[in-house]
C-alpha cells in the first residue's frame, strides 16, 4: 500500500509532464514562442522533475509542490472558463464591427490575423449593411500596418471599400478600441459594435471594452486546434494580470 501511495503521484505528475509537452512543442517548433508555450514547458519540466525525482524529495517540498501547483490550475480554470464563456456568445443585434489586428509579416497577415479577417469576412457578407473598422498600428515585422493589410484582404475577399473604415494608430488592445471608437462615433457609425478577435482573446476585448465604456458585443474568430493550448495559456496570464493590475487606459 505504501508503495502504491508512493508511485501514483509520481506516475501522475509524469503523465501530466509528457501532456505538456505533447501540447506546447507543436508552436515552439513551428517558431512560435511566447509566454503561453515557454510556461507550459516549464510546468511540464518541473511535473517530469518531481515524478523522477519525488521519494528524494522532503514531505514538506512534496506539499508545498502541489500546494503550488494546486493555486495555478485553479487559476487557470477559472480565468479559462471566462474566456471559454466569453468564446462560446454570438452577437445578438448587426451593429458596427471592430477588428482587431494582429501580427503582419511583411504585407502578409498572420496566422492569428487571418482567422480574424476570415470572420470579418463572413460577418459582413451576412451583413451586408453593416461596416467595419480595421484597427492595428505598423509592427516591428512589418511594412504596411496592420489595419491597412486587414482592409486590402476585406476588399479582395470582396468587401465593399466604402464599408471599410481604417485606424492605424494603435498599439495595444485598448488603443485598437478607444481609436476605432473615435472614427466610430466621427463617421456616425451604429452600436452596438461588435468586436471581432480570436476567440481566446473576446474575453479581455470585451473586458477593456467595458471600462472605456463601449457597449459592445464580441465574435470570436476560430483557432487551429493545435494553436490553442499556447495562446490559451497566455491569454490566461494576461487575464489574470488584467484583474489584479489592468492596463492603463489610454487618453
Amino acid at each position: 500500500m505504501k508503495d502504491t501511495r508512493n508511485v501514483i503521484p509520481a506516475l501522475i505528475s509524469l503523465i501530466m509532464g509528457l501532456a505538456c509537452f505533447f501540447l506546447f512543442i507543436p508552436t515552439l517548433a513551428a517558431g512560435m514562442v511566447n509566454a503561453g508555450n515557454l510556461l507550459g514547458l516549464g510546468l511540464g519540466f518541473l511535473l517530469l522533475l518531481y515524478g523522477l525525482f519525488r521519494r528524494r524529495l522532503p514531505l514538506w517540498l512534496r506539499r508545498s509542490f502541489w500546494g503550488v501547483m494546486g493555486a495555478f490550475f485553479l487559476l487557470v480554470a477559472v480565468s479559462g472558463a471566462m474566456i471559454a464563456g466569453q468564446a462560446g456568445k454570438e452577437p445578438e443585434q448587426e451593429g458596427t464591427v471592430i477588428i482587431l489586428g494582429c501580427g503582419v509579416r511583411g504585407e502578409t497577415p498572420s496566422l492569428m490575423l487571418r482567422t480574424r479577417i476570415e470572420a470579418a469576412k463572413t460577418y459582413l457578407l451576412a451583413h451586408p449593411a453593416a461596416k467595419a473598422v480595421c484597427t492595428g498600428g505598423l509592427g516591428e515585422r512589418a511594412t504596411i500596418s496592420e489595419a491597412l493589410c486587414i482592409y486590402r484582404e476585406l476588399v479582395a475577399a470582396g468587401i465593399e471599400a466604402e464599408r471599410l473604415y481604417i485606424e492605424d494608430r494603435s498599439v495595444s488592445t485598448s488603443e485598437n478600441l478607444l481609436y476605432a471608437g473615435e472614427i466610430a462615433r466621427q463617421e456616425g457609425l451604429p452600436q452596438p459594435w461588435v468586436i471581432i478577435s480570436s476567440e481566446f482573446h473576446v474575453y479581455r476585448a470585451a473586458h477593456m471594452a467595458e471600462r472605456l465604456g463601449i457597449p459592445a458585443q464580441t465574435l470570436g474568430a476560430h483557432t487551429p486546434r493545435w494553436l490553442l493550448p499556447t495562446y490559451f495559456l497566455r491569454e490566461c496570464l494576461a487575464v489574470m494580470k488584467e484583474w489584479v493590475w489592468p492596463d492603463p487606459l489610454p487618453e
